[in-house]
């Protein structure tokens, strides 16, 4: 009788990331339960997301799902099983169980149509919700002494890797992405070399080398800060080390752990700094702290010597940029005459032009002025540098693009999945070929 009443139901999906679940789960079950569906005649809509079952305020597609329920659009949920529904707090069976009696909406597995109307039904579902959040805390306890046994031996077990390493499913190993390596190197050089935080945040937001974290919803990069350059100049992982439970949660609230009760061992990846390296960064932002910040601003080494030549004012020095010549130093005469009229001199690009007309007049010129004309005239190389890493990221996205059409044809993945991933690969595709058409006309002029 209930199968009868049955015409039109919602497919939900979730494939946990706390349970240490498998890729191709989330496909295995797709295909049982469109089976069932198509068996039945029924018609659906789908739902499916990867997240833990713990709460449902994590889980966006779950939230719709009953937001949907609720509105009595389904004559039924169609699950691999009651526990895919959830494994949380009381609160969140009670939500689950509430909206789906009060909509009259039954809930539909494999081997089992429940509903809730039905005291058997009601009865059989209280059960399996307590027994799903019993599995739930043993699989939770059983993964934790995983993850802590895996990092005393030096394995990386706390889920994705900082950049520029990525988890290999395959080998099951942290690797680093080669096209991220010399970007990594060089935050790490440019610091060294005297560049603070935020140039260096600049640096990488302007030639749009994507951000590991602080991503949109929608896709959109934000652009990197001060905060997630220092997290990746003072990280261990790039020493070499692994390092376990620096956080725990203890009554909803997150607390950190004292450095002695940490796991921290040698890990099995590559190290990308060395100690001296490591010591030195540190010893930097140390300094930087306890300095005014009006004591660490990089002054221009002509500071206080170039003066206006129309009024006999001291000029003053800001940072510019072109696309011809990239960022680059800039003098100005911002005085003002007592009528309020601007001292009419021009700004001048402090090039190699002027520099080398400077060097004759000065018969010796300090190194570190010398040092610093070096490293604000290297943007040519930067720019060659930038153009291999934006081709590797190229190569890469349309691999990927063939990978998914492959996906598709072979039935993987579902056309929905399939258009709304490739609207995302496509628009990555074409904002790399037009990053790599203005760096090669800016090599362009910057060779002429």
């Amino acid at each position: 009788m209930k199968d009868k009443m049955i015409k039109h139901v919602a497919v939900y999906l979730r494939k946990s990331r706390d349970d240490g679940e498998f890729e191709d789960v989330l496909s295995k079950h797709r295909d049982t339960l469109l089976a069932l569906v198509s068996n039945k005649n029924w018609t659906y809509k789908l739902y499916e997301e990867v997240a833990s079952g713990e709460k449902i305020e994590s889980r966006k597609e779950m939230q719709r799902l009953l937001g949907h329920v609720e509105e009595q659009l389904y004559d039924g949920v169609v699950v691999m099983d009651i526990d895919r529904l959830g494994r949380g707090e009381n609160k969140d069976w009670t939500l689950i169980k509430d909206t789906f009696l009060n909509s009259d909406t039954l809930i539909i597995t494999p081997n089992k149509v429940y509903d809730l109307d039905v005291d058997n039904d009601d009865v059989s579902f209280d059960f399996m919700s307590i027994f799903a959040r019993m599995e739930y805390k043993t699989i939770k306890r059983r993964m934790k002494q995983g993850k802590e046994a895996g990092a005393k031996k030096g394995i990386w077990t706390n889920g994705k890797p900082p950049f520029p390493y990525y988890y290999d499913k395959n080998t099951r190993a942290v690797l680093v992405d080669e096209a991220k390596r010399p970007i990594y190197r060089t935050i790490v050089e440019k610091y060294l070399n005297g560049n603070n935080l935020g140039e260096i945040a600049i640096w990488l937001t302007d030639n749009r080398i994507r951000t590991p974290y602080n991503i949109k919803p929608n896709g959109i990069d934000k652009g990197w800060s001060n905060v997630t350059v220092q997290r990746l100049l003072l990280s261990e992982i790039h020493l070499g080390y692994i390092t376990y439970g620096k956080t725990r949660t203890k009554r909803g609230q997150v607390e950190f752990v004292p450095e002695e009760e940490q796991i921290k061992a040698i890990g099995v990846h590559e190290k990308l700094k060395s100690q001296e390296e490591h010591d030195a960064i540190k010893e930097r932002l140390v300094k930087n702290r306890l300095m005014n910040p009006n004591g660490r601003r990089n002054l221009f080494p002509l500071s206080g010597l170039l003066y206006c030549e129309k009024c006999g004012c001291k000029m003053q020095f800001r940072v510019a940029y072109s696309k011809s010549k990239g960022q680059y130093w800039n003098t100005l005469c911002y005085h003002r005459y007592k009528d309020g009229s601007k001292c009419k001199q021009k700004g001048k690009a402090l090039d190699e032009e002027f520099f080398n007309t400077l060097y004759d007049r000065v018969i010796q010129l300090d190194s570190n002025i010398i040092r610093d004309i070096e490293m604000h005239n290297n943007g040519f190389a930067d720019t060659k540098a930038i153009i291999e890493i934006k081709e590797a990221e190229l190569h890469k996205e349309s691999r990927a693009f063939v990978k998914l059409h492959e996906s598709y044809e072979e039935d993987i993945i579902t056309k929905q999945v399939f258009l709304e991933r490739k609207a995302v690969r496509t628009r990555q595709i074409q904002q790399l070929e037009k990053e790599l058409e203005d760096l090669r006309k800016l090599v362009v002029d910057e060779s002429s």
